[in-house]
C-alpha cells in the first residue's frame, strides 16, 4: 500500500514540477507565451504520464526511488530542450507586471485614439532612438516655444578656482546658462541644467509611426511646445513635442522638424519644454546659514495690521560672547531676545522658528515677473497685511506678505477653502512669489507664542548687584570680578561661590510656566532687582531688570517683568526662593528642585 501511494505521490510531483517550470519561464496572457506554453505541455507532460505507468510496473521499492530520480532529471531536460526548440523569448516581460516599458510596446503600435498605426512594428522599435547625441557644455544656445510664449537659453563661462590638500590652486571652466527674459532676475541653475542637459542628449523611447500622414492626432500638426538647441560645433536639433501619449501619460509625443516620424520620449525628462519662464526663477529667496561662517541674524521687526506694536527681536552679540565662558551657570541659552513690545527671552523652538526662517527661505512659486500695479494690487502687496524687516550679513531686507492664497476641495457643501500661502515679495524688488503657510509664520504668531517661559537669564558676570527684596527684609548682592577672578558678597560677607551659583541658577530657571497678561495693579511680595554694569548697558539697552512676584488665589504666584504682568508660576517655586535664600545666608543646602 505504502509502495502505492509513493508512486502516485512521484507521478505528481512531476506534473508539479512541469507546471511550475513552464509557468515561471514562460507566463500566459500573450499570444506568442501562450503557444510556447502549449507546446511545451505537449511535449512534455507525457512524460509524467508514462514515468507514472512504469513507477506501477516495479516491485522494488529501492530501485523505485532511483527511477524516480532519474525521471525527474529526464522530465526536466525535456522540458529545457523544447524550450530551445520553440525560442527563448529574450523580449519577454519575465516579471508578469506592466511596467512603463511594457506599456510603450503597445503605445507604439496604435495611435492616440487606441487604433492601429500604418507602422510596422519589430522587436528594435523599444530600443532608444537617439535624437541629439551632445553634451551638456556643447549647447550654446536654446530657444524655447509654447503656449506661454517665447524664450530662450544662451551658455555663459566662468572660471572656478580650487585648492587640494597640499595648497595647490587649479582653475576650471565651469558653464552656465541665462535667460535674457530673466535679465536681472536670479535663476534656478539646476532646473535649467537639468533642461539644457535633457535636449543635448536626448532620446526617444520608442518609434510610433514612420511617415505619420495624421500629426493632428499626435498634437504634432501644430506642436504643444518647440525647442531649437544650436551647439557649438554649429549643429542644430529642432524638436517638436505634442501631447502625452494617453495610452501611457509617462510619455509624449515628439518628432524633429521637417520630419513625419513620431517618437515618444519620457515626459518627465522633457517636461521643461512646456514650462512658463517664470519656472526657471530661483525660488530660493535668501541664503542659508553657514556654520563654519555663521552671518547672524542683527534683528527682526514684524509690523502687521493685527498688531498694536511692531514685534522687534534682536541678537546680542555681547551676551552670546559671554555666554561661551566656561564657568557660566545659564543652563540654556538663547541670543536672540524680544525687545518690543516687551523684553523677554525668546523660545528656543518656536522663537528660532521666527528668526531661523528667514534662513534658506523658499518659496512655492513664481507668480509675476515685472508686475503691473494692478497684479500687484490684486496680491494685496500695494498695502501689505505684514511686512517683516531683517538684516543678516550686512544687508538689509524688508519682505512683504499680501493676500491669503486659498485652496478649495470638495464641492457645494462639503467644499472646504484652506490658506496653503501667501503673496509676497520684496521691498523695492520686481517679482511677486507664493509662499507656503508653513515658510511665513511671520504672518499669524503671536508674542506671546514666541516667548520664553522664563523672564530673564542675563548672564552672571554682566550684574553689578541683585536685590532680593522678601517680607523679612532686603538683601543686596555684589558681583564682583569676571569668571577668572571673582566672588560674590552680601555686605561684608564673602559667600561660598559655588553655593552662590546655585542660588542664582534657581533665581534665572523656569519660573514663567503659563503666560498671563493684565493690567493689574499690585503690591510685590518678592522682588530680584539685577542691576547691570555700565559696560553692558549697550548689550541690554537698559540698566536693570526688575521681576516682582504678586500673590494670588489660585496656589499660583504672578510673576512681572519691568512693570509688564507676562507669567504665572506654582508658589512651590517662591518657597523655594526663600528656602535658598536661608541656606545661601545661613551655609544649609540649595535646592534646585521644586
Amino acid at each position: 500500500m505504502f509502495q502505492v501511494r509513493f508512486l502516485f505521490l512521484c507521478g505528481l510531483t512531476a506534473r508539479i514540477l512541469l507546471s511550475i517550470f513552464v509557468r515561471r519561464n514562460h507566463p500566459a496572457g500573450v499570444m506568442g507565451h501562450t503557444l510556447r506554453e502549449s507546446a511545451v505541455r505537449t511535449a512534455v507532460l507525457p512524460f509524467g504520464a508514462y514515468f507514472e505507468w512504469i513507477m506501477l510496473l516495479i516491485n522494488d521499492f529501492e530501485m523505485m526511488k532511483k527511477i524516480f530520480a532519474a525521471a525527474v532529471l529526464l522530465v526536466l531536460g525535456a522540458a529545457l530542450l523544447v524550450l530551445m526548440l520553440t525560442g527563448s523569448g529574450n523580449n519577454d516581460d519575465t516579471s508578469g507586471a506592466v511596467t512603463n516599458e511594457s506599456s510603450t510596446s503597445e503605445a507604439d503600435s496604435s495611435g492616440s485614439d487606441g487604433t492601429s498605426s500604418d507602422s510596422s512594428s519589430s522587436s528594435g522599435d523599444s530600443d532608444k532612438i537617439a535624437i541629439t547625441e551632445k553634451e551638456q557644455e556643447n549647447v550654446l544656445k536654446m530657444e524655447v516655444t509654447n503656449s506661454t510664449g517665447s524664450y530662450s537659453f544662451e551658455r555663459q563661462q566662468r572660471e572656478v578656482s580650487s585648492t587640494d590638500d597640499d595648497g595647490n590652486v587649479s582653475t576650471t571652466t565651469e558653464y552656465y546658462w541665462i535667460s535674457p527674459e530673466l535679465e536681472g532676475v536670479d535663476h534656478n541653475d539646476s532646473t535649467i541644467g537639468s533642461f539644457v542637459r535633457c535636449m543635448a542628449g536626448l532620446s526617444a523611447s520608442s518609434m510610433v509611426e514612420k511617415d505619420a500622414q495624421d500629426l493632428e492626432k499626435y498634437g504634432l500638426a501644430d506642436p504643444e511646445a518647440e525647442v531649437k538647441v544650436t551647439f557649438d560645433d554649429g549643429s542644430s536639433a529642432d524638436i517638436c513635442f505634442g501631447i502625452r501619449n494617453p495610452a501611457s501619460t509617462n510619455y509624449v509625443y515628439c518628432m524633429t522638424k521637417g520630419s513625419s516620424d513620431v517618437m515618444q520620449a519620457s515626459y518627465y525628462s522633457t517636461g521643461s519644454a512646456f514650462y512658463d519662464i517664470k519656472d526657471f526663477v530661483n525660488l530660493v529667496l535668501t541664503e542659508s546659514y553657514n556654520t563654519n561662517n555663521p552671518q547672524e541674524l542683527d534683528y527682526l521687526v514684524v509690523e502687521r495690521k493685527d498688531l498694536d506694536e511692531p514685534v522687534r527681536i534682536e541678537y546680542m552679540y555681547d551676551i552670546a560672547e559671554e555666554s561661551e565662558n566656561e564657568d557660566s551657570v545659564i543652563t540654556t541659552f538663547n541670543p536672540h531676545r524680544i525687545t518690543e513690545p516687551i523684553t523677554a527671552e525668546l523660545d528656543t523652538t518656536s522663537g528660532q522658528t521666527i528668526c531661523y526662517g528667514l534662513y534658506s527661505l523658499s518659496a512655492s512659486s513664481c507668480e509675476y515677473i515685472d508686475p503691473t500695479e494692478q497684479e500687484i494690487a490684486d496680491a494685496g502687496l500695494d498695502d501689505p497685511f505684514c511686512k517683516v524687516s531683517f538684516k543678516y550679513g550686512g544687508k538689509a531686507r524688508v519682505l512683504l506678505l499680501g493676500n491669503e492664497i486659498r485652496t478649495t476641495t470638495g464641492e457645494g457643501d462639503s467644499a472646504v477653502s484652506t490658506v496653503t500661502g501667501y503673496y509676497a515679495m520684496f521691498e523695492g524688488d520686481r517679482i511677486v512669489y507664493s509662499i507656503s503657510t508653513d515658510n511665513a509664520p511671520w504672518y499669524t504668531f503671536q508674542v506671546q507664542d514666541i516667548m520664553s517661559r522664563r523672564p530673564i537669564s542675563p548672564y552672571i558676570y554682566t550684574i553689578d548687584t541683585l536685590t532680593v527684596t522678601t517680607p523679612d527684609g532686603e538683601y543686596v548682592f555684589k558681583v564682583n570680578g569676571t569668571a577668572d577672578d571673582h566672588s560674590f558678597t552680601c555686605g561684608d560677607t564673602v559667600l561660598n561661590d559655588a553655593n552662590f551659583k546655585s542660588f542664582y541658577q534657581h533665581l534665572i530657571t523656569s519660573m514663567g510656566e503659563e503666560l498671563y497678561f493684565s493690567d493689574e495693579q499690585l503690591d510685590p511680595y518678592i522682588t530680584l532687582d539685577f542691576k547691570y554694569r555700565e559696560e553692558y548697558y549697550d548689550t541690554y539697552g537698559r540698566s536693570e531688570d526688575v521681576i516682582a512676584f504678586y500673590k494670588s488665589d489660585d496656589r499660583k504666584n504672578i510673576v512681572s517683568v519691568n512693570g509688564d504682568i507676562l507669567y504665572k508660576v506654582r508658589q512651590i517655586y517662591t518657597q523655594r526662593l526663600l528656602e535658598n535664600l536661608d541656606a545661601l545666608l545661613n551655609g544649609g543646602e540649595i535646592k534646585l528642585d521644586w
